[in-house]
């Protein structure tokens, strides 16, 4: 089953999205919603994207080391100018939070990257998928200039779902939305 809410104003999401586009969010009813909304993503990023594309997400202060370990994949640490206040043992002290693109050039990177890490997007951390790399840290937030014909796929909280930001005057529409999604994604 495919549910769609489109964002009647502004998407208020993991990432700031400046231009004119219209954002609809894409979730199930699945028991494990976390793998269905994986597995949705991934699917449709295929569809839409070519490759390489690319894959942005934020994680924990202390994550960093053993992301960048990762030598299969094309991985990059940005530095997002973002601290929040976090805890180890009994001291409390301000972290940097960490950001990272990972350049997708086919399925099976893209599916090694999602079983790696997207338990970020179940965390709460940012989770996009955009065809440029052009995700930028404005204020120690993410952000992301919506050029022409342009759609970027960012999870939901919990990773509850997704969301679809486009100007893409074939997503426009929750009709014409709704059976791109039907005719691309399997176990809808």
């Amino acid at each position: 089953m495919i549910n769609l809410l489109n964002y009647d104003k502004e998407y208020d999401g993991w990432i700031e999205v400046k231009g004119e586009y219209v954002a609809y969010a894409v979730s199930g009813e699945a028991d494990d919603y976390v793998e269905q909304t994986s597995k949705r993503m991934r699917q449709l990023a295929q569809a839409i994207y070519t490759f390489p594309f690319y894959l942005h997400f934020e994680s924990y202060d202390d994550s960093p080391e053993w992301i960048l370990q990762e030598k299969d994949l094309d991985i990059r640490y940005k530095p997002s100018g973002r601290t929040v206040l976090t805890q180890s043992g009994r001291k409390m002290f301000q972290a940097e939070l960490p950001t990272f693109t990972v350049v997708i050039t086919n399925q099976v990177q893209l599916n090694q990257a999602f079983k790696l890490w997207f338990q970020n997007a179940f965390d709460n951390q940012l989770w996009a998928i955009t065809q440029e790399n052009n995700v930028y840290y404005e204020n120690g937030f993410a952000a992301v200039d919506l050029k022409k014909d342009m759609t970027i796929l960012v999870t939901e909280h919990d990773a509850c779902g997704f969301t679809v930001v486009t100007n893409e005057a074939d997503y426009q529409s929750e009709p014409l939305l709704r059976a791109y999604l039907e005719k691309v994604i399997s176990g809808w």
